[in-house]
């Protein structure tokens, strides 16, 4: 999942309250121009921004049993640092002859330092187009458990792909210790993150 997702996922989480009343307005003076100009019963146009805000609205999908394995395997995994760095180790030869000092280990901590920063700032670029504070106001509120198991994810999957891995024994644990990884931070996250607002 991207970390987009996981940004959209926790605005929806803490400040879902806050978002509806935002839109409330828009959707009422909308629909109000609406029922005007086509002679609507204001009480159909209640019942219908009613309906729209109400959960089954918000997430008509159901997810399955099998989609939500399978969401919970790649729930935390940070897309966007991911895509950046298997780039980075694709061009790590050029790289290294521009920046002598930049070695594949140092690029792998260099990304495990940036994928916090990306969350953030995707995070805040979130908040702020939904008209929100640019961060919660409490710091219990913050996206703590998403930027450490997105940074962890990331830390376990970046290992699972070539210069850091050469072995064939290597990979297999790699893999294999990506895929642990991954199911045991969604089930944790299930415990530990805290219930929507």
């Amino acid at each position: 999942m991207s970390i987009a997702s996981l940004a959209d996922d926790e605005i929806l989480r803490t400040d879902r309250q806050t978002i509806n009343v935002n839109m409330r307005p828009a959707i009422e003076s909308g629909l109000n121009l609406e029922m005007s100009s086509r002679g609507l019963d204001p009480d159909f146009v209640n019942k219908l921004i009613g309906v729209i805000q109400s959960p089954a609205a918000q997430s008509p999908i159901r997810k399955t049993p099998s989609s939500n394995a399978l969401d919970g395997l790649v729930r935390y995994i940070p897309t966007e640092s991911i895509t950046l760095y298997v780039a980075a180790t694709a061009s790590i030869s050029s790289l290294t002859a521009t920046f002598p000092f930049l070695t594949p280990y140092r690029l792998y901590w260099i990304f495990v330092a940036l994928t916090p920063i990306l969350f953030l700032l995707i995070y805040v670029g979130k908040r702020r187009s939904q008209k929100l504070p640019a961060l919660p106001q409490s710091v219990a509120k913050w996206p703590w458990w998403k930027v450490i198991a997105s940074t962890l994810a990331f830390m376990v999957w970046a290992l699972a792909v070539p210069p850091l891995v050469a072995g064939e024994a290597e990979k297999v644990v790699s893999a294999f210790g990506a895929l642990l990884v991954s199911t045991m931070l969604s089930l944790v996250g299930a415990v530990v993150e805290p219930p929507e607002a």
